[in-house]
C-alpha cells in the first residue's frame, strides 16, 4: 500500500483514494502499468508493440498479405511497412510473392520468428504473473472472466 507520501512500498507513484474509488480510473491506471511494462520488456529485446503485435498475429495466421496484417495490428498501412521491413531485417518474417496476385507479397513468420515469439510470449506471462501475483488463483478466474465480459459488452458487440 502507499505510504503519506503517495508512493507504494517499491516507490511507485500510487493515485489517491479518491481516483482509486473509480474503477474506469483503476482500469485506465493498471493498463498503462501493464503496458509501460510490456514495452520496457519489448525495448529489451529492439521491438516495439507493433512489431510484437505483428509477430503474435503471424503466429495465429500463419500467413497473411501486409494490407491485412496493418488492419489487425491498428496500424496505417503505410506505417506497417516500417515495421514489415524491421521484422524482415531481423529475419523475423519471409515475405513471398502471393500465387493469386503477383503484385502482392504473402508474410509468414520464419522458424527465427517462431522461436522468438515463443520466448517473447515466455517473458510476458511473466509479466502477467508478476502483475497478478498478489491475487489468488480464484481471483485471477474471476478477474478474467469479469474482463472477458466487459470486453463482450462495450468492444465486441
Amino acid at each position: 500500500m502507499a505510504d503519506e507520501g503517495g508512493r507504494s512500498e517499491k516507490g511507485a507513484p500510487v493515485p489517491p483514494p479518491e481516483l482509486r474509488a473509480s474503477t474506469g480510473y483503476l482500469l485506465a491506471w493498471l493498463g498503462a502499468e501493464s503496458r509501460r511494462r510490456w514495452a520496457r520488456m519489448l525495448a529489451e529485446h529492439g521491438m516495439t508493440p507493433h512489431h510484437y503485435g505483428a509477430l503474435m498475429t503471424l503466429d495465429n495466421l500463419k500467413t497473411t498479405h501486409q494490407q491485412r496484417l496493418a488492419e489487425l495490428i491498428g496500424v496505417d498501412p503505410r506505417n506497417a511497412v516500417s515495421v514489415v521491413d524491421f521484422l524482415e531485417r531481423q529475419g523475423l518474417i519471409e515475405r513471398t510473392r502471393d500465387p493469386a496476385d503477383r503484385r502482392r507479397h504473402t508474410i509468414a513468420l520464419s522458424a527465427e520468428g517462431r522461436v522468438v515469439i515463443a520466448g517473447l510470449r515466455r517473458t510476458g506471462e511473466g509479466i502477467e504473473q508478476d502483475m497478478l501475483d498478489g491475487l489468488t488463483s480464484d481471483e485471477r478466474a474471476a478477474l478474467h472472466v469479469l474482463l472477458q465480459r466487459l470486453f463482450e459488452v462495450t468492444i465486441d458487440r
